[in-house]
This record gives C-alpha cells, sequence and structure tokens, in this order.
C-alpha cells in the first residue's frame, strides 16, 4: 500500500479516530483543529497536529494544500462551515476532497459545490446496524452499494451446512450471489456450484437491499 499524505480539518469523534487509524496505517496525516487541547492530545500520534481555524482562507493556504493526495474534512456539525471548508480547498487545489455531510441535503449541496465524496457516518451505520439485526441468522456485516443494492457477510445457516450451492438454488431463490466463502483459513472467492457449505463458513453475499431483507425474514 502506497503511503499517501492526507490533511484532515476537523478532529472532533469522526475526524480524530480516522486521523488515528490512517497514521497507525502507516500513512502521513496532518490534523487540523482549532481546539488547543485536541491539537496536544493528538500531535505526538500524526505526522503533524495545527491548531487553525481553517474556514480562514490565508490560514488555509500556509498548509500547502496541492501537496495533500487527500484533504478531509471531519466538520459536518454546520452546513456553512463544510461548505466553506470544501470551497477553501477547492480554490487552492485540492485534489480529492472527501466531506462528513449529516443530512442528504447536505450531501447533496457539497457535491454539487465540487466534493469527491461524501461519507454520512451516522446513517451509514444506522444502515449497517439493521442489517446486522436478524433474530433468524447471524449477520456479522453489511456495506451499502448504489443503485439500492448490498454486501452482507453471513455465518452459514444450520440448513445450509453439508449442501451445495447448485442445491442450494440461491439465485432463484432468494436473488443471492454468493461472491466468496471463507471456510477456516481458506478464502474462495466467486465459488463454484459444487462446493459444498460446511459448519463454521462464512459467506459474502450480494442482491437488491429488499431480496437481503426478504432472505433474512
Amino acid at each position: 500500500m502506497a503511503t499517501m499524505n492526507i490533511l484532515v480539518i476537523g478532529l472532533g469523534y469522526f475526524g480524530e479516530s480516522l486521523a488515528l487509524e490512517l497514521a497507525q496505517m502507516g500513512h502521513q496525516v496532518v490534523g487540523v483543529d482549532k481546539n488547543l487541547e485536541v491539537i496536544q492530545r493528538n500531535a505526538p500520534l500524526l505526522s503533524d497536529a495545527i491548531q487553525m481555524d481553517a474556514t480562514n482562507f490565508e490560514a488555509l493556504r500556509t498548509l500547502d494544500i496541492p501537496s495533500f493526495d487527500i484533504c478531509i474534512v471531519g466538520r459536518g456539525s454546520k452546513l456553512e462551515e463544510s461548505v466553506l471548508l470544501s470551497l477553501n480547498l477547492k480554490e487552492l487545489g485540492a485534489r480529492y476532497i472527501v466531506c462528513k455531510a449529516l443530512t442528504d441535503q447536505q450531501r447533496k449541496i457539497l457535491e454539487r459545490i465540487g466534493a469527491n465524496q461524501i461519507v454520512q457516518p451516522e446513517r451509514d451505520m444506522g444502515k449497517r446496524l439493521a442489517h446486522m439485526l436478524s433474530p433468524s441468522m447471524e449477520m456479522l456485516d453489511f456495506m451499502d452499494v448504489p443503485g439500492n443494492f448490498g454486501i452482507e457477510e453471513i455465518a452459514a445457516p444450520r440448513g445450509w451446512v453439508d449442501h451445495t450451492l447448485d442445491e442450494l438454488q440461491l439465485p432463484s431463490r432468494y436473488g443471492l450471489q454468493v461472491l466468496l466463502i471463507k471456510s477456516g483459513d481458506k478464502f474462495t472467492a466467486t465459488p463454484g456450484a459444487n462446493l459444498t457449505i460446511r459448519e463454521g463458513d462464512i459467506l459474502v453475499v450480494f442482491g437488491h437491499n429488499r431480496k437481503l431483507t426478504q432472505f433474512k425474514r
């Protein structure tokens, strides 16, 4: 994995956890926040930590924005702040802008002014949890896919054990495709129809969200 230079503006709960994780992954991370206490706490853990009001255009200019591979706007509680930060980053030559949004309206506005990627942590976590709460089977994880599709990681239901994928007929019965199966330490991508499900197997399945919901029921 290539090392990237990443700027994170706003070290609240979301921005701080993201910045620290990126740093642990080996990236060069510069964190910016107005709160001196937050800066002092994170300074030993990041490549650099700077106390600054990043909505100030001239202050932001001193950071040499084009030198960063990714600029992340972790502040999203106030629409005007996230919009101003995104506009300033764009004007200063940011190569790739990631913004946090709290609402769909905020996301649409940030997209229109040129943010490359929008994340909505609360919504995304809520959707993942909703898919993982199932009384009928163990849902391990969920990833949203554009177009109202999803990818879910599930523990093989007891009724599937010792049956082949061909016998289970998942595409026709449930509208699902099996992308990968983890059996012990072995991973099988795009498994064949003759593969037999074993107890303890983990399956990664893809399908329309409506089909995924019906399947869990």
